[in-house]
C-alpha cells in the first residue's frame, strides 16, 4: 500500500528505500528493552495518516528514556555529547509523493505530539539532513525548534519540540 512511496527519489534519498520501512515494521516491538546511542528504546509507535480513507502518510516514533546527543564511535563505542532526562520520541516521516505540498507533513506531525497513546513523551526530535528542505519545513510548521545550525557527525540537523515548558527550555 505505501510501498511505492520508497521508490521515490526523495524518499529514498532521506529515509531510504522500501528495505527501510521493512526494517522499521519488523523491528517494531523487538527494539523495545535495546540501548542505542546511549538512550533504551521504552516503546514504538507507527502510525498512517489518511485522508478520506486513503493513506497520505507515514510517520514512525520510537520513544527513548532519555535524549541524546550522538557524537560518533569511539574505542569504547558510542561518544555521547549531551543527555537530556526526559522522555523522547524521535520520529521519522514521509507522505506519499503525489500528495506533497499540501501541508498534510505538518498536520500528520501535529497529531503526533498530541496523540493519547504518547501521553508520556516530554520532548520530541527529529534528524533531517541538511537539504531536505521539505521535511524541515514541516518541522518548522508544527513549532519544532532547529537545535544547531551546523550538522552533527552524520550531517543531520536535529529539531526538537518541548510538550511542555521546563525551566530554561524554551517551546514553540
Amino acid at each position: 500500500m505505501i510501498g511505492p512511496w520508497f521508490e521515490d527519489p526523495d524518499t529514498r534519498r532521506f529515509l531510504g528505500g522500501p528495505e527501510w520501512l521493512a526494517a522499521m515494521l519488523a523491528r517494531g516491538e523487538r527494539a523495545i528493552g535495546s540501548t542505542f546511542r546511549g538512550a533504551t528504546q521504552i516503546g514504538a509507535a507507527r502510525y498512517l495518516a489518511l485522508a478520506d480513507g486513503t493513506p497520505v502518510g507515514y510517520i514512525d516514533c520510537g520513544t527513548f528514556d532519555r535524549c541524546t546527543v550522538y557524537g560518533g564511535e569511539g574505542p569504547d563505542g558510542a561518544i555521547i555529547l549531551e543527555t537530556v532526562d526526559a522522555v523522547t520520541g524521535s520520529i521519522a516521516f514521509t507522505i506519499d509523493p503525489a500528495r506533497r505540498r499540501q501541508g498534510l507533513g505538518t498536520r500528520m506531525i501535529c497529531a503526533l505530539t498530541e496523540h493519547p497513546d504518547l501521553h508520556d513523551v516530554e520532548l520530541f526530535e527529529a534528524g533531517v539532513e541538511l537539504d531536505n528542505v521539505a521535511s524541515r519545513r514541516c518541522l518548522e510548521s508544527a513549532s519544532f525548534r532547529l537545535q544547531s545550525e551546523l550538522p552533527d557527525t552524520e550531517g543531520m540537523l536535529y529539531y526538537r519540540l518541548w510538550r511542555h515548558k521546563r525551566d530554561g527550555d524554551s517551546v514553540a
